[in-house]
């Protein structure tokens, strides 16, 4: 009987595309938790406390955390990236077995990332546009979001009966059609994200704001449309699944799977990101002026000028004070009310529409 190993260490030099995918992975975790430290931190500058929607952004973040480490052990230990037979060679069917268990935990924790993300994005949709139609609309769009989660969930769950004939093909039960499930769910999932995008789009160039600042938010609120690219791609790969050769096709879709989530907190903390740019920008600003002045400056020789009388007096002639200074003390001011220093937005959460 062949000695099998507990892990695929030994592949992995020669499996390029599963190191592919682990540095992949890594570079947009690490994106996603730098810009989850600027949306608090730009809380902190604004003295906002934390709202519904930052709570829900940091536990898809932990969940996020918890799907990439079972990334790292699917191409560790279950050789995601070779062809299955090399798998199969190395590791047996126990290896084959413990990565179709993985890749289950994957699908639930896709589809409960990418709608805590929506919510979270609508809720902060609710709190910058504070009209009640268009806080009615996003309320309904969160309840078909969850309500579509439940759907997804579930059918996920049961997609096997028992769910272990998944993994344990020769027990007893049945198993519905993988890629069309797969793909139901994903077109579902792409119409939501399209819905979320679009929904703020008509209230920003409502906004009294030059058409630069208005371009500008556009842009941030509309780079959900990168995600839709993504979730279209990984559609396209979803036909793969029905492959004998499940290690080595089912990287494609873990990947942009892995990847959709990732660029989904990415775009919700971007709008609430606005005060630390600002800040670090204008402290960057500063310095370098202050740098510049310091090279630049010579002290100038002093002149010397004469001392001259100084009379306040209302409605004197110019004829009557020559040599001297005349101040007038009739004058007007003007002022318009500002609330807390802030200008009179029709929407004042958020600094972002400043």
């Amino acid at each position: 009987m062949a000695a099998y190993s507990d892990t695929l260490v030994s592949a992995l030099p020669h499996n390029t595309l599963g190191k592919a995918d682990l540095i992949v992975e890594t570079i947009f975790l690490t994106i996603a938790l730098l810009c989850t430290g600027i949306r608090l931190w730009s809380r902190r500058l604004n003295k906002t406390q934390l709202q519904a929607n930052d709570y829900l952004i940091l536990t898809a973040l932990v969940i996020v955390i918890a799907r990439y480490a079972v990334m790292v052990v699917l191409v560790v230990k279950c050789g995601l990236g070779l062809h299955v037979d090399e798998v199969d060679s190395l590791g047996g069917p126990a290896r084959l077995v413990v990565f179709y268990k993985l890749f289950y935990m994957t699908d639930l924790t896709w589809i409960t990332l990418v709608v805590l993300i929506k919510v979270s994005i609508l809720h902060f949709y609710s709190v910058t546009f504070p009209i009640k139609w268009f806080r009615y609309l996003v309320y309904g769009v969160m309840a078909f979001a969850i309500a579509f989660w439940v759907a997804a969930f579930f059918s996920q769950v049961f997609f096997c009966i028992p769910p272990q004939k998944l993994w344990l093909q020769n027990i007893p039960g049945q198993c519905g059609n993988l890629v069309t499930i797969k793909i139901v769910v994903a077109s579902t999932d792409l119409g939501i994200d399209i819905v979320v995008i679009a929904l703020p789009m008509p209230l920003l160039w409502k906004l009294h704001l030059a058409a630069a600042k208005k371009i500008s938010l556009t842009f941030i609120f509309g780079l959900g449309f990168i995600i839709i690219i993504f979730t279209s791609v990984r559609i396209h790969f979803i036909p793969e699944l029905d492959s004998p050769d499940t290690t080595y096709e089912f990287l494609e879709i873990g990947l942009t799977s892995s990847l959709v989530p990732l660029l989904g907190i990415l775009t919700a903390n971007l709008p609430i990101s606005a005060p630390v740019f600002i800040r670090v920008f204008l402290i960057s600003s500063l310095g370098s002026s202050s740098a510049a002045d310091s090279d630049n400056f010579r002290r100038l020789r002093d002149e010397e000028y004469g001392l001259a009388n100084i009379e306040m007096s209302r409605g004197a002639s110019a004829s009557n004070n020559v040599g001297k200074i005349n101040v007038k003390r009739d004058w007007e001011v003007n002022s318009i009310p500002v609330v807390e220093g802030r200008p009179n937005l029709p929407y004042p959460d958020n600094r972002i529409l400043e």
